[in-house]
This record gives structure tokens, sequence and C-alpha cells, in this order.
């Protein structure tokens, strides 16, 4: 009977393979909901499964992963599919301007993005977002200076957006054997109530977690 509940309860959120990313994908869930509008992109969305979070009309998801992203339509066939660069997506992207721009688990994290790039990539969501649009995104340290970036961000972004959120996090991001989903969904609420876990008390910040809503 418990099981039941626990499956029930977790089965609305997606759930990482540690609790430091159950967290993000809490985070992610809440604010996705929170945004309306007509079209969200999905910037390296793989096999979508952030879509059942998407408030918007239409959804667009931008992969390299051709495997992904087929498996992705098969769950989701009205959703639009690119097999394509983030970068080379948006530098190419000419038709009607999104009120929602998502980039996950790839900036400072993923192998195949090019990390030098990445104030480059945020610069060009920001460009590409619509006036009141809004952009979430999440940045890793891998080849990655995190304070460095924080201050950059608040550099390009101050007063740029009605909103601005920066969350860092990273403690309890090791991968286990045999994860948990419903220990970790416990954890990741955990976490957001009493914010000081989420790096250990300062000892393990690795991610920051990025959300501007409503450009100006």
């Amino acid at each position: 009977m418990i099981k039941k509940i626990v499956k029930l309860i977790t089965g609305s959120i997606r759930t990482g393979v540690t609790a430091s990313k159950s967290l993000l994908f809490l985070w992610l869930k809440k604010d996705l909901r929170s945004i309306k509008g007509n079209l969200g992109i999905d910037l390296a969305g793989g096999s979508m499964l952030n879509k059942k979070f998407f408030m918007t009309k239409k959804y667009i998801c931008v992969d390299l992963d051709k495997k992904k992203l087929i498996r992705g339509s098969n769950n989701y066939p009205d959703a639009l599919t690119f097999n394509d660069t983030i970068e080379n997506y948006m530098r190419t992207y000419n038709q009607e301007k999104p009120d929602l721009l998502v980039c996950i688990q790839t900036m400072g994290i993923n192998g195949k993005f090019d990390h030098n790039q990445t104030l480059t990539v945020i610069k060009m969501i920001y460009d590409l977002l619509k006036p009141g649009g809004s952009m979430i995104f999440n940045i890793g340290n891998h080849m990655v200076n995190l304070n460095l970036i924080e201050m950059k961000l608040d550099e390009l972004f101050n007063e740029k957006f009605k909103s601005i959120k920066i969350h860092s996090y990273g403690f309890m991001d090791k991968t286990v054997q045999k994860p948990s989903p419903s220990l970790h969904f416990f954890l990741a609420n955990l976490m957001n109530i009493f914010p000081p876990l989420r790096t250990c008390f300062g000892l393990k910040k690795t991610n920051i977690y990025c959300c501007f809503k409503k450009k100006l």
C-alpha cells in the first residue's frame, strides 16, 4: 500500500538518479508549470522527459541524439523535433520567437557540449526569447567557474527580467548502484525546505539552477 502511494506521488514528478538531480527536477517542474505561452523550446531535451511539465501550446525539442528524439516522439507525437546542436539551431532559427527556452543538464555537464561557449549560448537564448519570455537552465562545474558565471549573469541580465532566481546545489550528487526514487524524492524536498543542505552548508556547490522570468 505504501509503495503504491509513493509511486502515485513520485509518478507526477521527474526523479533523478541522485537526490541532487531530483531537487533540480523538483524546481524545474514547479517553474515550468508557472510559465504559459504559445511556444516552448527544450534545448538538448533528449527523449523529452520534461515535456509533461511544459504548459506552452507548442513544444519543440532539439537534440544531437536522433534515437532519443525518436523515443520522445513515440511518447509525444505532437512534439516538433530538430536533430541539431543547440548552437546551430538557435543561430539559424527564424520562426516565431518562443515564450520559453529551457536547457537542462548540458552546460558544464554534458561532454558533447563546448563548455567554453556557456555564456555565449546563454546570450543566444536571451536574444531568441520574445519580450515577456522566460528562460530556465542549469550549469555544472565541469570546465566552468560557477562563481565567475554567476557574476557574469548578474552583469548581463540584471534588470532585464522581471524575476531572476538562481539556486546553488550539489550535495548528495553521487550515483549509487541501486537508486531509490522515493528516498531521493524525500531528500530533494528536505533540501528544498532547508536551503543550506543543498550545498552541505557551502561545502558542495557543483551546480546552479537559473530561472529568469518575463524578459523586459
